[in-house]
Parts: C-alpha cells; structure tokens; sequence
C-alpha cells in the first residue's frame, strides 16, 4: 500500500489532507478498513459503494447539537431574525455529518417563526450513511443535555433514544454533495451557510475550491459561518470578507 498516493487520492476526492503529524492514523485507518471488509485498496476505488464506506471510515464525522451555542446564537440574533421575514430564504449546512447542527439551525428557526412549514435548512455531506442516520433524526438519549432548556420542546425522548419531532424535519432536508468538486456541489440561492470545523485540514488549493462553490451557492451578500477558531485569509477576500458586529466573525459574500 503506497500511503503517500493514497493520501492524494483522498486529498483530490474530499479536500481533506492528512498531514505527516496524521500519517500514522490514516495508515490505522486504512488496515482497519481493509481487514473489516476483506479487500485490497484497489477494489476499494473500483467499487462505488466500497469507496463510499471508506470515505466514511477515514472522515472524522463528529457533531452535536448546539455545537458553539454562542456563536450559533449570535447568528440567530444578528442575521436569522431578519431572514425569516423574507419571503425566501435557505440555510445550508456543508459537512452536516449526522444532521445535529441542521436540526439546531431548525429549531431557532421554528423559536421565532413556529408557524414555519417550508423546507428551509439543507444539510449537505459527502457521506451516504452519515445522511441516512440525519433523516432519520434519531439518537442517544444523552444528546438532550446538548440542547438548550428552551428549545427542548422540539424533541422527544422515547426507549433510550431522543427522536427530533416531525416540525423540525419537515422543514429540513439532506442531500449529498461534495464541497471541493465543480460537478459535485450544485447548491444555489442559499442565504446563509454554515461550514464549521470542515475546512481546518483543508489545503489553500481545496479551501479556494470550497469557497468559490460557496460563493456560487450563496445569494447576493449571503453570510458564510466558519467555526469560531477559523478564518478566511485576505488571499480569499474576492470571495469573502470578514464582517464582526458582535463577538464572532461572519464573512460576507462579495457580490
């Protein structure tokens, strides 16, 4: 197994680039895969749904309700409460893994306008099953203490497990896409999207591919959400610019 090809394959395909420091665990990765499913790396790339089984087992899918609650809030207060009175709007959440930040953009949503019905947060992920368990909106009951008292309301808990009620998903959806690819990523008029902690391995060549899918996709002075600890560099600032009213940097489609 050569690892230096494989982990350029990787690269071209998500964006995501395995840095010397995570050699090693990609290699882990990889003989785990490998040994799981009884393959060679070669039938892994010949095979679309092998590859997408890798895909998943070498991506690091983590997410949680709520996640930057503050940052998440600040949002809600600076931009959501001015979308929700147009007449139409769209939120997209790139790399939304298992749906818990779609379903925490939907429940503000539903806080200020309860009488909400249309389909108004798109969560978009490379991976096939990760999507599969976000349309299910079903988890670990533990997951509540992710959730934020007041917005509670908009989930039960059942047998061990926390179910998102139907108001909240009928007004979401999950679609596969791939955020570094021309031919992949074909999202458009969105007025806000969320990209956070997706890009931190991502190298300038596939953060410019990402950024310019994401200005294609965002309407006229759409707003892109990062993770607090992320940033668009001035290089980028025919695409972006940073816009900072409160605590937390936004960044403003440049039209």
């Amino acid at each position: 197994m050569n690892l230096e090809k494989l982990r350029e394959k990787i690269h071209q395909f998500t964006g995501n680039l395995y840095d010397e420091d995570r050699l090693k665990l990609l290699e882990v990765k990889v003989r785990s895969f490998i040994r799981k499913y009884g393959v060679s790396i070669d039938e892994v790339f010949r095979n679309n749904e092998l590859f997408d089984l890798f895909i998943d087992s070498i991506l690091v899918n983590e997410t949680s309700f709520f996640r930057h609650k503050e940052q998440m809030f600040e949002f809600k207060d600076l931009y959501l409460k001015e979308l929700i009175n147009k007449p139409f709007y769209k939120i997209m959440s790139a790399g939304c893994s298992t749906g818990k930040e779609v379903y925490s953009i939907a429940m503000m949503i539903l806080d200020l306008k309860p009488d909400e019905k249309n389909k108004r947060v798109t969560g978009v992920d490379l991976s096939s099953s990760v999507l599969s368990v976000a349309r299910e909106g079903i988890y670990e009951a533990e997951k509540i203490n992710q959730i934020p008292v007041p917005y509670r309301k908009f989930v039960t808990l059942k047998d061990g497990k926390l179910y998102i009620k139907e108001d909240v998903k009928n007004i979401t959806e999950f679609k596969q896409g791939n955020i570094v690819s021309e031919d992949y990523f074909f999202f458009r008029n969105y007025s806000a999207i969320f990209c956070r902690n997706v890009i931190i391995y991502f190298t300038k060549e596939k953060l410019r591919k990402a950024l310019k899918n994401f200005h294609s996709s965002l309407t006229k002075s759409g707003i892109l959400v990062l993770a607090p600890t992320e940033k668009i560099d001035r290089e980028f600032s025919d695409l972006f610019i940073p816009e900072k009213k409160g605590k937390y940097t936004f960044y403003r489609r440049v039209n």
